[in-house]
């Protein structure tokens, strides 16, 4: 598994941007092991956390030094390539046959700076199968400088849609967005190409040595990611929960029938439900008249039933559920005041889970929606 990212200059973010010189190039990172997959995490985290808007686009910037953090202190477990034409490596060289600047001094630099973080061996060029004149340049370049500086490439497919005959409605979508636009010489081949119709491509434009050592090289790939596995054993940790000083009583177990029964049950989530309800109900009156004490106790008899027949204690789910959103409320974060069938289910409210009284505000949302013995699990 992998990611691409999109490599910016360290510290760019949205006070300092410039369109003018500012670019996110395009990069390819594939995890060989866990470990690996854990750095691409870490990653794609510090990238999201300094997201900002852009020219109309979410930019989601990596920078070289997070290479440098999370992949360069201990090498060895992710595998990077240089993408497509938006990628560093390619726009240079174009740039370089251009204008001959950047020099090839300081690409091949860049190559090593990339090298020195990833490995030696865990760097590759990327040729694509295209009818653009750039990608057709690159490709013969990346081939000169594989030779030149012992870097092996590969073959793959930068895939924009998924058959060859969507090409013009994507064609149509991409002038939709950005104006009349040139786009059928690089777009040609974006999409999910066959394997037989990129070795024909490839043979054709590269010759079949080229070929025959891209392939061997991909295969060099596939050898060295192992087999891991992302499903984690299910842990639900258990918070502090908190400890209430109104204890159910015979009152309103008159009122509310079923705070007898969660009081009395052998799990102590349930116990902790009804002595929070009743916390709630003692510091506000809006919940004392008993319609709103009938509603408790249908959201009760809902969460009994919901609880027996699936076997996974739902006041359990609630209790921890709303210790998340106590933590958030203390971090300082916004907490939705409700969202969808949870708005009409009072004991969420009751916890603080919810910010609406579906009482008071009179919700259309019926509790059965949000919680009904069909439902297969908490987690469902």
């Amino acid at each position: 598994m992998g990611n691409e990212i999109y490599l910016t200059r360290n510290g760019l973010n949205a006070q300092n941007y410039k369109k003018e010189t500012d670019r996110y190039y395009h990069f390819i990172l594939l995890a060989k092991d866990e470990i690996g997959h854990k750095q691409i995490r870490e990653i794609s985290s510090r990238a999201w956390m300094r997201s900002y808007m852009a020219r109309g686009m979410r930019r989601v910037p990596t920078y070289y030094q997070d290479l440098i953090d999370v992949i360069g202190a201990n090498p060895g477990h992710v595998i990077a390539g240089n993408a497509c034409l938006g990628g560093c490596l390619p726009t240079q060289l174009i740039r370089n046959r251009d204008t001959g600047a950047p020099s090839m001094d300081l690409i091949k630099r860049w190559i090593r700076q990339m090298q020195g973080i990833f490995g030696v061996d865990d760097f590759y060029f990327e040729m694509q199968p295209s009818f653009n004149k750039d990608q057709i340049y690159v490709n013969h370049k990346l081939v000169e400088l594989g030779a030149e500086l012992g870097i092996k490439y590969i073959i793959t497919n930068d895939a924009h849609y998924l058959k060859k005959e969507d090409r013009p409605i994507h064609k149509a979508f991409l002038n939709s967005q950005n104006g009349d636009r040139e786009v059928d010489s690089f777009y040609a081949t974006t999409y999910l190409m066959s394997d037989e119709e990129v070795r024909e491509y490839m043979e054709k434009e590269m010759g079949e040595e080229v070929l025959q050592s891209a392939y061997q090289t991909i295969e060099e790939i596939r050898d060295k990611c192992e087999d891991y596995s992302l499903k984690k054993p299910l842990k639900i940790p258990r918070l502090n929960w908190k400890n209430y000083n109104h204890l159910a009583n015979g009152i309103w177990f008159a009122r509310i029938p079923m705070l007898e029964k969660f009081v009395n049950s052998p799990y102590e989530s349930d116990k902790r439900l009804a002595h929070a309800i009743v916390d709630k109900i003692y510091n506000s009156p809006d919940l004392q008249n008993q319609e709103a004490c009938d509603e408790i106790n249908a959201c009760l008899e809902d969460t009994w039933i919901s609880s027996e027949v699936n076997g996974s204690r739902w006041s359990a789910y609630f209790l921890n559920l709303q210790n998340i959103i106590d933590c958030c409320w203390d971090a300082g974060s916004l907490v939705g005041a409700a969202r969808g069938s949870g708005m009409g289910f009072i004991l969420l409210y009751i916890l603080g889970i919810t910010q609406i009284n579906p009482l008071k505000e009179k919700a259309p949302t019926a509790r059965w929606r949000f919680l009904n013995p069909n439902r297969v699990s908490v987690l469902d």
